[in-house]
């Protein structure tokens, strides 16, 4: 039997990178991702994921640039746009993988000025689940998957309540 589900997942990510500022913020509590996959009767299963994944928060007082010093705050925001292959290994628990890319959302506020810019970036994703079933069509359990963004060859590291809902079966 053939199934097409949809997952949906919230939980803290941890954004790991070589940046060493004593205000970045990377640790953020609800990052929000959710999928798309065909399952046929094979082992390999294929979908297409995005959401909403906060990655840092920078706030910086009296730094110290040409123009004079300022309060500087900078955020940076990504959805991510990714191609996933899964493939359940044992009952109940996924290892899936993924290419793709981040729109990166970056956010200034200096010298009382404001800028938004978008840019893209190549990504990959890793990652693990076990979901249990509480009925024919409907899973709850855990996920946990790292993104690596090439653009800032940094990881960000998601730990996911996850829910998956099989919404059609032929």
């Amino acid at each position: 039997m053939y199934h097409i589900n949809f997952d949906i997942g919230l939980g803290p990510a941890i954004y790991l990178t070589s940046m060493e500022y004593e205000n970045l913020y990377g640790n953020y509590p609800f990052v929000f991702t959710f999928r798309f996959m065909w399952e046929p009767e094979h082992l390999l299963r294929l979908g297409i994921e995005s959401g909403y994944l906060p990655l840092f928060y920078l706030e910086t007082k009296f730094y110290d640039t040409v123009f004079g010093d300022t309060e500087a705050e900078l955020s940076l925001n990504s959805v991510p746009i990714m191609a996933v292959f899964a493939m359940e290994v044992v009952e109940n628990f996924e290892v899936f993988g993924g290419v793709g890319g981040f729109i990166l959302i970056s956010e200034v506020t200096s010298f009382d000025n404001y800028v938004l810019s978008t840019s893209w970036s190549n990504a990959y994703e890793l990652g693990f689940s076990y979901l249990y079933p509480l009925n024919k069509k409907l899973k709850l359990g855990g996920e946990v998957k790292s993104y690596y963004i090439t653009k800032l060859e940094n990881y960000d590291l998601v730990f996911h309540v996850a829910l998956k809902y099989t919404f059609f079966s032929y």
